[in-house]
C-alpha cells in the first residue's frame, strides 16, 4: 500500500488535493482583496485541477497502475475540491451554510457505508448517478467561477448586464438547492443498495 503512493496516478491525485486547498485559500483572499488575482486565474486553475481527475484515471488504466489506494483517493480528491469551493462560496456570502451541510453529511455517510461494505465483504462501486452528481457539482462550480471571469473581459454591455443579473438574482441559489437535493438522493440510493446487499 505504501508503494502505491509513489505511483504516478496517485501522486497526481494527491497533488489535486493540495492544489484544491491552495485554490480555496487564494480564492477567499481574492475576495478580501479584489486586486490580489484576476477572476480568470481562478477559472483556469480550477479547470486545470478538474482535468487532472481525467488524467490520473487515463494513466492508471493505460499503464495498469490501478490500485486500491487510488480507488479511495480519487473520489476523496473530488470531494475535497467540491466541498472547499462550496465552502469558499459560503465564505464570500454567495451560498448559505445550510445548503453545504447536507452535501458534507451525505459524503460522510456514504464513506461510512463504503467502510461497512468493505468490512462485510460487500461490493461497493461508485454508482452512475453518483458520478453524474459529481459532474454536475463540478460543472456548477466552474460556471460560478466563469461568470466573473467573463465579466472581466471586454464584452457587450447587454451580455455584462445579463451575467450581473444572474449573479444577483436567485438562479445560483435555486440551482444549488436542486444540486443539494440530488446529492442527498444519491446518498439515499447508496443506502438502499447497501441494505439490499446486506440482507442477501
Amino acid at each position: 500500500m505504501n508503494r502505491d503512493i509513489l505511483k504516478l496516478p496517485n501522486i497526481i491525485t494527491l497533488l489535486r488535493i493540495v492544489a484544491s486547498a491552495i485554490l480555496y485559500l487564494l480564492y477567499v483572499r481574492h475576495y478580501q482583496d479584489p486586486a490580489f488575482l484576476s477572476s480568470m486565474f481562478f477559472l483556469i486553475l480550477y479547470v486545470v485541477i478538474a482535468l487532472t481527475d481525467l488524467i490520473d484515471g487515463i494513466i492508471a488504466r493505460k499503464f495498469n497502475m490501478v490500485t486500491e489506494l487510488g480507488k479511495e483517493l480519487d473520489p476523496m480528491a473530488d470531494k475535497v475540491l467540491v466541498f472547499l469551493m462550496l465552502f469558499a462560496f459560503y465564505r464570500i456570502s454567495l451560498l448559505p451554510l445550510w445548503i453545504i451541510i447536507p452535501i458534507l453529511a451525505r459524503d460522510i455517510f456514504v464513506n461510512y457505508l463504503r467502510k461497512r461494505s468493505k468490512a462485510m465483504e460487500i461490493s461497493f462501486k461508485t454508482s452512475n448517478i453518483a458520478k453524474a452528481k459529481t459532474a454536475i457539482q463540478m460543472t456548477f462550480i466552474g460556471a460560478v467561477l466563469a461568470i466573473p471571469a467573463i465579466m472581466g473581459l471586454p464584452i457587450p454591455a447587454k451580455l455584462y448586464n445579463f451575467f450581473a443579473d444572474l449573479v444577483s438574482g436567485p438562479a445560483i441559489m435555486i440551482t444549488m438547492i436542486v444540486i443539494m437535493v440530488f446529492t442527498v438522493y444519491t446518498g439515499v440510493d447508496y443506502y438502499i443498495k447497501f441494505r439490499k446487499s446486506s440482507n442477501e
